[in-house]
């Protein structure tokens, strides 16, 4: 008989959680980049996407249209999280809760990688003239303090946490790791 220990650390729960926090941060991916997507798409642009990518046939003409792009994968995120957030306050579900600490997680790397090349945030941000960090720093504060919120109630052990930092953990490297082994689509 398996051992259900809260803390996360017990078999069959470790197992489950680290599962959980990998098929989660993927579908946050898959949802980013199909926003950028959808957004590009609205806007009358063919598109090639991958797991952790999208790009217009041709690039964007206008100012505009490129900050919408950019700015919808990261809308995505933030709604997602909001409604989890919700969710795990109403009801204490941990499902709902990795969902917002999957999207914070995926935010805050993006924002280490946006030292080499500017995420979507960052690029907004510039665009707009408000400094190139302010919306990066605002949709992470707002992420992370939807998961404090959500975790309020939803109450993952400090165990479920380590095994849910190392299951987003390993599903980000596969992401970004796997983008070029796994095939592109276009519409």
């Amino acid at each position: 008989m398996p051992n259900y220990r809260r803390d996360g650390f017990a078999g069959t729960v470790s197992v489950k959680t680290i599962l959980t926090t990998v098929i989660v941060t993927v579908f946050t991916f898959v949802a980013h980049e199909t926003a950028h997507a959808v957004a590009a798409k609205v806007l009358g642009y063919d598109v090639v996407a991958t797991i952790n990518h999208v790009s217009a046939v041709g690039g964007i003409d206008s100012t505009g249209g490129r900050m919408l792009v950019d700015i919808a994968g990261p809308l995505a995120t933030v709604l997602i999280a909001a409604f989890a957030a919700v969710i795990a306050r109403v009801s204490g579900s941990l499902i709902a809760f990795w969902v917002v600490f999957s999207a914070a997680f995926m935010r805050i790397v993006a924002q280490f990688v946006s030292l080499s090349s500017p995420n979507d945030e960052m690029r907004v941000s510039a665009e707009l003239g408000i400094g190139a960090w302010t919306l990066p720093a605002a949709v992470i504060v707002l992420l992370v303090i939807l998961a404090f919120w959500a975790g309020n109630r939803a109450r993952p052990g400090i165990g479920q946490l380590f095994l849910g930092w190392i299951g987003a953990s390993l599903a980000m490297t596969a992401v970004v790791f796997g983008e070029n082994y796994l095939p592109s689509v276009t519409f």
